[in-house]
């Protein structure tokens, strides 16, 4: 919600700048705006944790992990959830549920952390598909197109309010 409302600010003060006439103020903030809403826009809406019959797949702000359910050894819940693989690495979900804490239901219980839902569904999927995923078991990580393509832009934009600027 905050980041949705800091990308309309941004445009509306572009938009009412260009309005105005005002076109060296554009053109040297089109890039840090562009900056702020693409930052935004990785870390709040881009994340993601995608579950199918054969793997996980971990959209993370730079990096998509896709994972075969018989390359998963555990799922657990620190601060998000994580996947440990079979060969050992750890793969951090930054677009799943995070640990929240519970409040005591009488003085004097201590709080224990909630365990969100999606955790218990990735684990069910998990149980119920390794022993029938294919014998593939690599793990493909790879850049996150969409995320770097248009991080190359806005420093494109930032080159441009850069030199904007120097002018």
């Amino acid at each position: 919600m905050a980041s949705g409302l800091v990308a309309v600010l941004g445009l509306f003060l572009l938009v009412d700048a260009a309005a105005r006439g005002s076109w060296d103020v554009v053109w040297s903030a089109v890039g840090p705006v562009a900056a702020v809403v693409w930052v935004l826009w990785l870390l709040t809406v881009r994340p993601v944790v995608r579950l199918d019959d054969d793997a996980l797949t971990v959209v993370n702000p730079l990096r998509t992990t896709r994972i075969p359910w018989a390359a998963v050894a555990d799922v657990r819940l620190r601060w998000q959830i994580v996947v440990q693989t079979a060969e050992g690495n750890t793969v951090t979900c930054r677009g799943g549920p995070s640990i929240r804490g519970s409040r005591p239901g009488r003085r004097g219980e201590l709080s224990v952390p909630h365990e969100p839902e999606e955790l218990r569904t990735i684990q069910r999927r998990w149980h119920s598909r390794r022993a029938s995923s294919p014998a593939d078991i690599a793990v493909r990580r790879e850049w996150d197109r969409p995320a770097v393509v248009s991080g190359a832009a806005v420093a494109a934009l930032l080159v441009v309010s850069a030199v904007a600027l120097a002018t």
